[in-house]
């Protein structure tokens, strides 16, 4: 086996993956949920497979990452003004903050990029070309490289979550040569599969804004998970939750165990 694949399987060592993010001050600042962040993680730690921060955060959480059974992980090396409320600008930007050799020298075990549908055809370039270059590096040092491909629309916070959308950007993912996506969930549990499908590498679905409801999220990943996702990477809906601690755990048993979110939310 190859170290991309033996470090593939260790995120899904458990057959599916639950990865917490806590990347968002890189593309939005401080927000509502995370501006303790490393106290956040620490509260967050127990259950998910991996936490995906920058490196600089990450050499902040060391004890997290170095300690028996933690979590591993992933970083973010890219960024992007599309969802910044600071400093807005009709053009969006997209650019590496970060190389895969840095984030090694930090320990990660995988690296993430955006790969931004909808800023533009010269924008969409430069990203394409950034993404596939941090792919050839992540093969040099043989991590995982996962994709995270949006559809964006000016003026729009939400990505586009159509399915035929996502059926683009699950194949688009794929052939530039990612390890693993990280992809909307949209439609029903039958036209997600469809996006399954498509795919060349597992799908972990992002968690997206904090839902109005626990249970809307959780439904949410449920069906994925039965469309055939192999896990999911929440944010805002663990750390903006009431109990973030408790959420967490609620999580890795819909994801690890199979349990009907509606039978957990009632204990």
């Amino acid at each position: 086996m190859s170290g991309v694949e033996i470090r593939t399987s260790r995120l899904f060592s458990r057959g599916r993956a639950f990865v917490v993010a806590l990347d968002h001050g890189l593309v939005m600042g401080p927000l509502k949920g995370i501006e303790r962040v490393v106290e956040v993680i620490s509260k967050v730690s127990k259950g998910p497979d991996a936490i995906q921060v920058t490196p600089p955060l990450a050499k902040l959480a060391k004890e997290t990452f170095s300690s028996r059974g933690g979590p591993l992980f992933i970083a973010r090396l890219d960024t992007t003004n599309a969802w910044r409320e600071v400093g807005r600008n009709s053009q969006g930007y997209h650019s590496m903050a970060f190389s895969v050799k840095e984030a090694v020298k930090a320990g990660a075990d995988a690296v993430i990029c955006y790969l931004l549908v909808g800023l533009g055809s010269q924008i969409e370039a430069l990203n394409l070309e950034r993404v596939a270059e941090a792919r050839r590096e992540a093969e040099d040092f043989g991590i995982p490289f996962i994709v995270e491909p949006l559809a964006v629309k000016e003026g729009e916070y939400e990505s586009i979550r159509e399915p035929a959308v996502l059926k683009y950007l699950a194949r688009l993912g794929s052939e530039v040569g990612g390890h693993v996506l990280k992809l909307d969930y949209g439609g029903t549990p039958k036209q997600f599969r469809e996006v399954v499908d498509v795919s060349f590498c597992p799908i972990v679905i992002r968690g997206g804004p904090k839902t109005k409801t626990d249970l809307e999220f959780l439904q949410m990943l449920a069906d994925a998970l039965s469309a055939g996702a192999k896990g999911v990477t929440v944010g805002r809906n663990i750390w903006q939750s009431e109990d973030p601690a408790w959420f967490t755990e609620v999580v890795t048993k819909v994801v690890h165990e199979g349990i009907d979110p509606s039978l957990l939310l009632k204990q």
